[in-house]
């Protein structure tokens, strides 16, 4: 009876795995091969940002330092160039103080005009040091510097009343506080010439259409 019993059971046969051909009626497609090498998602922009991929990347040899140098002298040379021209692309590597077209405008302002206060602190300086003579002499430097600061009082006036005047004419719906700009106008005023970051870009001879506006 056993042996009847097991021949009657029939043989069971294990599935065969259906295969992606079968599925879909013809073969996957290979995908070709990625060999190109694909930029960074956040490309550095910044020279910090530079010298921390660079130590990501591991030491350089002496080509690749001065290549490195060499490229990051030309980068700054490119952004100064597109900081004194006013382009609107270089604006991000201003310091926050001096970002917006608004900020530009004063500048452009301060820069077009000879005033007395850019010689304020070479005159200061001149002044402390010339105090150490005679009592006499300190009470006319005194004087000079009340009366060098009397003209500077008057020059801010006037100053701030033509940058209020073109900023109600370019930017009505600006945002910047009048104060703000006043002040800056007036920190510039007062640095000298050739001190001041970001640099003079107007002539003493510039209009008041070629203010705020790009240098082609």
């Amino acid at each position: 009876m056993a042996k009847k019993s097991a021949q009657a059971e029939p043989a069971t046969q294990e599935p065969k795995p259906v295969s992606a051909t079968d599925k879909k009626g013809k073969a996957t497609p290979k995908r070709p091969n990625q060999s190109k090498a694909r930029p960074p998602v956040n490309p550095p922009m910044t020279a910090k940002e530079k010298r921390e991929a660079a130590k990501k990347s591991g030491p350089l040899t002496k080509e690749q330092k001065k290549q490195a140098k060499d490229d990051l002298r030309s980068e700054r040379s490119r952004i100064a160039e597109g900081q004194w021209k006013g382009d609107p692309l270089f604006d991000k590597y201003h310091l926050a103080r001096d970002k917006g077209p608004e900020r530009l405008l004063v500048r452009d302002i301060v820069d077009s005009r000879w005033s007395l206060g850019q010689y304020y602190m070479f005159g200061a300086f001149a002044i402390l040091i010339l105090s150490t003579g005679s009592v006499a002499l300190q009470s006319y430097l005194f004087i000079a510097l009340l009366a060098l600061t009397a003209v500077i009082i008057v020059e801010s006036v006037f100053l701030t009343r033509k940058v209020g005047r073109l900023m109600a004419k370019r930017f009505p719906k600006s945002e910047q506080r009048k104060g703000g700009l006043y002040w800056y106008a007036i920190q510039r005023s007062i640095m000298p010439r050739s001190m001041r970051n970001p640099r003079a870009r107007m002539s003493y001879k510039a209009t008041e259409d070629d203010l705020g506006k790009v240098v082609r």
